[in-house]
């Protein structure tokens, strides 16, 4: 058997395995639709019957104590739902309000030290004045420590 005849049959047997596993797949997965679909049904049957048997024990028809237990349970559960859903609405109602700028606390002046060097000249303690509060600061200050302005 020559090189490209093996190559050959590597290759179709790479296929043949390759068109196996696509149809296996396939094949599963259709089955597994099938089998989610079974289920759903059955769980949509089991519901149907268990509110069902909520409805009858509550008109007073079946009186078994553990449907009983679990009649309660979701009443419970319904009545704590309920005060959740209140609570969100609540929550998605509220707004931001803005806070006004006297509304501040009082701000204590934050403390500025100016490190002399021969490289650097001195500074001098000039102050100005926030344009936004009022609140005296140094004279270098980009922004204002009492509010948080930006100054000129």
């Amino acid at each position: 058997m020559g090189f490209l005849d093996q190559i050959s049959k590597t290759l179709t047997q790479g296929v043949d395995r390759a068109k196996f596993e696509a149809e296996k797949f396939q094949k599963t997965t259709r089955l597994q639709g099938e089998v989610n679909e079974f289920r759903h049904q059955l769980d949509a049957k089991l519901m149907e019957l268990g509110q069902r048997a909520y409805d009858l024990q509550r008109a007073g028809q079946i009186s078994a104590p553990s449907i009983s237990e679990m009649a309660s349970a979701i009443d419970q559960l319904r009545a704590t739902v309920v005060a959740k859903e209140e609570e969100l609405k609540l929550l998605q109602s509220d707004t931001f309000v803005e806070p006004t700028p006297s509304s501040h606390a009082p701000s204590q002046p934050v403390p500025v030290t100016y490190e002399v060097t021969s490289a650097v000249p001195t500074q001098t303690s000039a102050t100005k004045a926030c344009t936004g509060c009022g609140f005296q600061m140094p004279a270098t200050a980009m922004f204002c420590p009492s509010c948080g302005t930006r100054t000129a």
